[in-house]
């Protein structure tokens, strides 16, 4: 498998070793990096608990006036979190995660740049914010990264928003598919930029010094990246859906990304509990 990076991490695919976390001795099953949350606190025990059991969400229509066509009102899909130790439920909104990844300088930040504040049925966010050294770990796959990030997506989704958002390693599904916090999200679909091996080395060589996009190892990984996207990202589980940038201009690509946000995000049939 193709190592891909995310600012100077290489992004990987292997097992957590789970941290202690509140209460450590009674928990040994939390995970997350050691990031305290309210979320996986049982309200009834008071353990931190991220593998909770979740059921599948029932349709729960939402007050609107009485004046409002029963077919138009809108559905909020709702789910029940159990705790594993003492068995309470909580309910909680368990939305749609949308992933968007690609190589360096395919055009992530650049497009988010151009949707900020164009697509307001999702909060969209760049993975780098959180990125930080204490992040990089090789042995592991940097998964505690991609943890908080499913927290931090989980959490804000209770606000009645989903989330999108762009990474380069968010293009590669195995290391979502393995997180714990993975279940909280009724579906998470993945986009991945890619372009032609020349222009992407055009793009890399362009960029400032100070990215090192340019030196000849850096070079090679995202070349490698990007190709890997091309053959194998439609054979993941799930597939990965590819969009070529390679002759597209800025505004082009950001209106193709909008177009895929808004496909997936259209409302979908509750499901029977």
């Amino acid at each position: 498998m193709i190592i891909c990076k995310q600012g100077t991490g290489n992004f990987g695919r292997f097992p957590l070793a789970s941290p202690n976390l509140a209460r450590k001795a009674s928990n040994p099953a939390a995970a997350g990096g050691g990031v305290y949350n309210m979320f996986n606190v049982c309200a009834s025990c008071g353990l931190y608990r991220v593998d909770k059991i979740v059921t599948e969400p029932t349709g729960v229509v939402a007050p609107v006036p009485p004046d409002t066509q029963p077919d138009l009102r809108p559905v909020t899909r709702r789910a029940a979190a159990a705790c594993p130790h003492c068995g309470h439920n909580h309910p909680f909104l368990r939305q749609p995660l949308l992933l968007v990844g690609g190589a360096s300088a395919i055009g992530k930040s650049a497009i988010l740049q151009q949707l900020t504040g164009r697509v307001t049925a999702a909060v969209l966010l760049d993975a780098d914010l959180l990125w930080l050294q204490e992040f990089e770990s090789p042995t592991d796959g940097n998964r505690r990264f991609f943890e908080t990030w499913l927290r931090l997506a989980k959490n804000i989704g209770q606000s009645g928003r989903p989330v999108v958002l762009f990474g380069a390693g968010l293009a590669v599904s195995e290391n979502i598919e393995s997180c714990l916090e993975r279940r909280y999200f009724s579906r998470v679909r993945y986009l991945a930029l890619v372009c032609d091996e020349d222009e992407l080395r055009r793009r890399l060589l362009a960029r400032p010094a100070w990215r090192k996009s340019g030196q000849q190892r850096q070079l090679k990984e995202q070349l490698n990246f990007n190709l890997w996207l091309q053959q194998e990202g439609p054979n993941q589980t799930p597939p990965l859906t590819l969009l070529d940038t390679t002759d597209a201009t800025i505004q082009d690509a950001a209106d193709a990304v909008k177009d895929w946000i808004a496909r997936l995000l259209e409302p979908q049939a509750p499901s029977a509990s």
